[in-house]
């Protein structure tokens, strides 16, 4: 074996045929080709997947039972293999309680800082609150007037005279001699348990003297008296010590009082605050949680937008939504019965009703038996153990902001801990470059210095990675289910760099995508750190930078799917740029791709002005979008592309196109809607992951297929209908596998087999529909078919073809009809939706919305999708892209640049027109980069 490199010998997963190929140990390996050549099958399925099966084979098997269990890689070999690390985007949790803080354990080194460290301030009269202990109590007695006399000693509370008996007796068995009552002390002898019973009442305070001493004794006897006090009296001490000017008087003289408590209780609020533990400090802990939230920092309620959400309606007309249908008419119809007696005008737009009508509507009549609005949402609470009152409420439920905790997701003792001044909620609510900047300057005294020395390098270590993949401009208590897919990647590519592991296999699918070119240097430069500190690394990209970083390129193809799953090139980038044989070489060496010099600019054909839009960052920005060109809204991480275009913009056009499921935010005012018919948004949300959702069925293209073999001589005469060739059908598929051609075998603690089914072979169907034949080919022979294949196929059959040329427009004619979606790789299924989408704009002026379309995408197939989108822009329609891929902004027909930075520095246009116009801006980082782009195109352009 050598062991300088993992060998790799026939590998045969996916697409990929007999690859033979060496990757070098502790170098940075990138994997290119076109999309679908075989690139992800290389290192996800074959690298990593054998990796992780490898590492988790060590385990015993009672412990392999519970880890997710992969395949074994279809390959004669793999030796020098070390264990494996993904970073992928598809890992990311989708759960509330999962943050960035969580996800890199940024929040566990934080909740360990605010234990050791923080100070305690009370809520209420905002003076510090100590606890004490026995040796910094001895030290501020001994501190005090030197060689006083003092008696120390502890409280205690004598709650009747039965109870004083009990307890006196046990303080005499544990060998005290003197108590303190009021003002007079007392031997606890037997000749004084007399005058004591006189002076002891119900709830009496009394003092146990443990030690009588001078403050000048050795701190040897102080520390050790003051420790029996502590124990004995429950956490508390007192020391009075003998003073003229003392304000206690006991046995007529004067002495001065000192009180010492390891309860963290503030005497003047006479409030207790919980010992800081770092479990106080995490929300999904039920013993820091806000108990209102329980640690969500949201809560589910009535939303009344929801329930009246068109307040121009009118009682009669219908405004309470809810109330619209069959089984709750009843409702509204009491409601317009009362409404006479008590003044309710039911004619009248909803918006103009008073407050004291919406709450007769929300509180109802009792006298009357109508419950109004809260008893009916209260009724539905009562039963909703049936599925569809649940299904019902949740239609009118949505989240909002926990007024008890105002959203900081813990209970106000815990944020009453403080370090520089802020909790540990203030703190995961900055952006991770202002933590930074905050814990670079925090000043802690010498002994919390030391304490937080290590915790603090691990915290300021994992901001710094933060900030390295560009993220700086997040906050540590946003959720993860709110990050798109590249922010997700980069998240987990944090955890993997802030591990310290070393001699591991890192394979990271894309880890530029989302990212701005300006923020591409620093990402590879955490990637090079992680391969410096004795890692593998292998990446599956297609971005130029990542390609001049790389120790290595291999180049899978040379097409994709049956086309590709060869290795065609192997070495370095000064080497793939002179190699005529590599596709990706041609664009790299610019033999091929001039794509801004080739493309007719288009000109608008209308404006769509949005003002005032002010959501998230967005600074009440007034934007103007053109229609019926290529328009490319661009900028930094962070700087509000999404929340202009998805988050308002489609949010604002719904609202006006009457679509449902789609909120904006706040914005002033939308002029030019009026010009588009539809809109259509096409973000990073993922496909079907079911090995039942293929290409076919996605563009429902299926449909008519199986209408094709339902309307054949045989299928009639058989009574056989569309649904018969469904395998999702019982009418169809065969039982056995229902439907799956695969049966899985639960191996236990081994990944479970899939073998093909013995009944049907793998074909999905029973025997009778297989007879059935069109143009002598069954319907599993069809699913065989490439998209190619199948448009030759199905020739004269319109509705077959006009779906699947969608699929040959995206450039995914060479898939499988029937393969399944979750083979696909992520840049097939980008285009798989886009292809979707299109099939189903049927309209006319569409503007479509799409979110870096890019992603997954070689060079190559991004000149067939722009084709694509010059197909769209000549049939009338419009498109809006958030894109940061170079080739794709120069190619566009108008840019709109956000900027110039990210979150609060961001939010505003910083450029907008064509981009001969935004190189020009200076202060546009995507025009510095296009500016320096187009001049070298314009240099390689000119001849020689």
């Amino acid at each position: 074996m050598n062991q300088r490199s993992i060998r790799l010998r026939g590998v045969r997963v996916h697409n990929l045929r007999d690859v033979d190929v060496d990757v070098p140990h502790h170098q940075l390996v990138v994997f290119c080709g076109v999309s679908g050549s075989g690139k992800t099958s290389l290192a996800l399925d074959t690298l990593y997947a054998e990796g992780q099966r490898r590492y988790i084979e060590s385990f015993s098997a009672y412990t392999r039972q519970f880890l997710q269990r992969l395949d074994r890689p279809d390959c004669e070999s793999i030796e020098g293999l070390p264990p494996a690390i993904a970073v992928t985007r598809g890992g990311a949790s989708r759960s509330n309680r999962s943050t960035i803080g969580t996800a890199t354990e940024t929040a566990d080194y934080l909740r360990l800082l605010y234990a050791k460290v923080a100070d305690l301030t009370c809520l209420n009269c905002g003076q510090p609150v100590r606890s004490d202990d026995p040796q910094s109590a001895a030290n501020q007695l001994a501190a005090t007037e030197p060689a006083a006399r003092a008696m120390l000693g502890f409280p205690l509370l004598l709650e009747s005279k039965l109870h004083a008996v009990d307890e006196l007796s046990y303080l005499q068995q544990q060998g005290f001699l003197r108590l303190i009552v009021g003002d007079r002390s007392f031997n606890l002898g037997d000749e004084s348990r007399g005058e004591l019973a006189e002076a002891i009442g119900d709830g009496a305070e009394a003092i146990v003297i443990v030690d009588r001493l001078k403050t000048s004794d050795a701190a040897g006897r102080l520390t050790e008296s003051m420790e029996t006090a502590f124990a004995e009296g429950a956490g508390q001490a007192v020391a009075l010590i003998e003073s003229a000017e003392g304000e206690t008087v006991i046995d007529g003289k004067s002495w001065q009082a000192m009180k010492w408590s390891r309860q963290r209780k503030c005497e003047t609020c006479q409030i207790t605050y919980p010992d800081p533990e770092p479990r106080l400090f995490n929300f999904n802990n039920p013993l820091g949680a806000c108990p209102a939230c329980e640690g969500f920092g949201d809560i589910v309620d009535v939303d009344m937008d929801l329930v009246v959400p068109d307040r121009s309606k009118t009682l009669r007309e219908g405004a309470i939504q809810p109330w619209n249908t069959p089984s709750y008419q009843h409702e509204l119809e009491e409601l317009l019965a009362l409404a006479d007696d008590y003044d309710l005008p039911v004619d009248v737009p909803f918006s103009r009703l008073t407050k004291k009508q919406r709450r007769l509507i929300d509180e109802g009549v009792p006298e009357r038996e109508f419950g109004g609005l809260n008893g009916f949402f209260a009724w539905l609470e009562r039963k909703k153990y049936k599925m569809h009152i649940r299904v019902f409420l949740s239609r009118w439920r949505s989240y909002r902001r926990c007024t008890t905790c105002n959203g900081q997701r813990l209970k106000d003792e815990v944020l009453a801990y403080r370090v520089g001044g802020k909790n540990i909620a203030e703190v995961c609510a900055m952006e991770v470059d202002a933590i930074a900047r905050f814990f670079a300057d925090v000043k802690l005294a010498d002994r919390e210095a030391e304490i937080a020395d290590d915790v603090l390098h691990q915290v300021r270590n994992r901001l710094g990675y933060l900030q390295s993949v560009g993220l700086g401009y997040l906050q540590l208590d946003r959720t993860l289910r709110t990050l798109s897919g590249g922010e997700a990647q980069r998240v987990a590519l944090t955890s993997a760099l802030g591990s310290s592991l070393v001699n591991m296999l890192y394979v990271l699918d894309e880890p530029t995508a989302g990212l701005h070119p300006a923020d591409v240097p620093s990402l590879i430069e955490s990637i090079v750190r992680l391969r410096d500190r004795g890692n593998t690394v292998a990446v599956v990209e297609h971005n130029e930078a990542v390609f001049a970083a790389a120790d290595r390129l291999i180049e899978v193809g040379p097409g994709a799917g049956a086309s590709g799953g060869e290795i065609v090139f192997e070495g370095t980038a000064d080497e793939m740029v002179q190699t005529q044989g590599s596709l990706t070489g041609d664009y790299l060496s610019g033999r091929r791709g001039m794509l801004s010099l080739q493309r007719d600019r288009l000109q608008p054909r209308g404006w769509l002005k949005l003002t005032g839009a002010s959501g998230n960052n967005l600074q009440s920005i007034d934007v103007d979008f053109p229609l019926g060109v290529l328009c490319v809204v661009t900028g930094v991480s962070g700087s509000g592309k999404s929340s202009l275009v998805h988050d308002t913009l489609y949010g604002a056009i719904c609202r006006r196109k009457k679509k449902s499921g789609a909120t904006s935010l706040p914005y002033s005012d939308l002029v030019g809607d009026g010009q588009l018919e539809d809109v259509l948004l096409v973000d990073q949300s993922p496909i079907s992951r079911s090995p039942r959702s293929n290409p076919v069925t996605y563009v429902k293209a299926f449909d008519s297929i199986r209408k094709v073999f339902a309307d054949t001589l045989e299928a009639r005469t058989r009574n056989f209908g569309a649904g018969h060739f469904s395998f999702n059908s019982a009418a169809g598929r065969c039982e056995a596998c229902e439907g799956d051609g695969m049966l899985q075998i639960d191996m236990q603690f081994l990944a479970d087999i899939y073998m093909q089914c013995p009944e049907c072979k793998g074909t999905r169907y029973r025997d009778e529909i297989l007879k059935i034949r069109y143009r002598d080919r069954n319907i599993a022979d069809v699913l065989k078919m490439t998209v190619r294949q199948a448009v030759s196929f199905f020739r004269g059959y319109d509705k077959v073809q006009e779906k699947l040329k969608r699929l040959t427009d995206v450039g995914l004619d060479y898939l499988q009809l029937g393969q399944p979606a979750n083979t696909l790789s992520s840049g097939e299924a980008q285009r798989l939706k886009l292809a979707a989408f299109l099939s189903a704009a049927q309209r006319r002026r569409t503007l479509f919305l799409m979110d870096e379309p890019t992603t997954g995408l070689h060079v190559a197939d991004i000149v067939k999708l722009l084709g694509c989108f010059d197909a769209l822009l000549a049939d009338g329609h419009s498109l809006i892209v958030v894109e940061h891929n170079l080739r794709l902004i120069k190619a566009s027909d108008y840019i709109i640049d956000m900027g110039p930075g990210a979150a609060g520095n961001g939010g505003r246009v910083v450029a907008a027109g064509e981009p001969e116009v935004v190189k020009e801006v200076a202060e546009s980082a995507t025009g510095q980069i296009l500016k320096r782009a187009i001049e070298a195109d314009l240099a390689a352009s000119e001849p020689e």
